[in-house]
């Protein structure tokens, strides 16, 4: 139990010191192992280095604003865990993943569905650090943070998609059906930022339901009951 007790706090623990952070070592060293990996001979070079470009950006703004602001244990492990399911799909260009293969084996779908499953866990799994961080820097109370980090998720899914159409357009107009990944679906951009959604209000509804639990205890621990 004590060791399961360090586990949890180690999850939801802010360390100053990247040094000390040997779970968050851990995970970027994972990180770059797959990376490393799915670097070689991805479906489409061009596009490979295309979807990867929010990444290295992202990486860059993380780890110039760690010693001003850090995130959890919990946030960044979330945040790897999104970046490793679009690492994967960046690699087949979201075209043909294994996982598109085997779903398609079973329900006999037209369309690859990976993009899609990718788009939900963007909602699903960036939302708790959305949520970390209106709570410490904006100051928000908790309980419109239930509200407003799905909003914040719908506007960042739906800059996602201008700025692949504007990456699309500048850097690589006739690559743009690969890069957009469509697949001749009219709706495509609407179902993407409706599946993040989704997943954002189921994340923020779970935090909901914890938080209070947790809050249940905690009144029943110092009553002793």
């Amino acid at each position: 139990m004590p060791e399961l007790n360090r586990t949890h706090a180690s999850l939801f623990r802010r360390e100053r010191a990247f040094a000390r952070n040997w779970l968050l070592q851990a995970a970027i060293i994972l990180y770059l192992v797959i990376w490393g990996l799915l670097a070689a001979r991805p479906y489409d070079q061009f596009d490979w280095w295309l979807e990867n470009l929010l990444v290295v950006a992202a990486a860059a703004g993380f780890v110039s604003t760690y010693r001003l602001f850090s995130f959890s244990n919990m946030s960044y492990l979330m945040i790897i865990g999104f970046v490793i399911l679009h690492t994967i799909g960046a690699h087949y260009a979201y075209n043909t993943t294994p996982v598109d293969k085997w779903i398609n084996g079973i329900f006999h779908n037209e369309r690859n569905h990976y993009d899609r499953i990718v788009h939900c866990a963007f909602g699903l799994l960036i939302a708790y650090p959305v949520h970390e961080f209106m709570l410490r820097v904006v100051r928000i109370r908790k309980s419109w943070t239930y509200v407003l980090v799905p909003c914040i998720i719908l506007a960042m899914g739906a800059f996602y998609e201008l700025i692949e159409m504007w990456v699309a357009l500048i850097l690589a107009p006739e690559k743009g059906a690969l890069f957009l990944g469509s697949q001749g679906d009219q709706w495509d951009a609407h179902h993407d930022m409706e599946l993040a959604l989704y997943g954002a209000v189921f994340a923020m509804a779970f935090a909901a339901v914890l938080g209070r639990l947790r809050g249940e205890r905690s009144v029943s621990h110092d009553n002793g009951l």
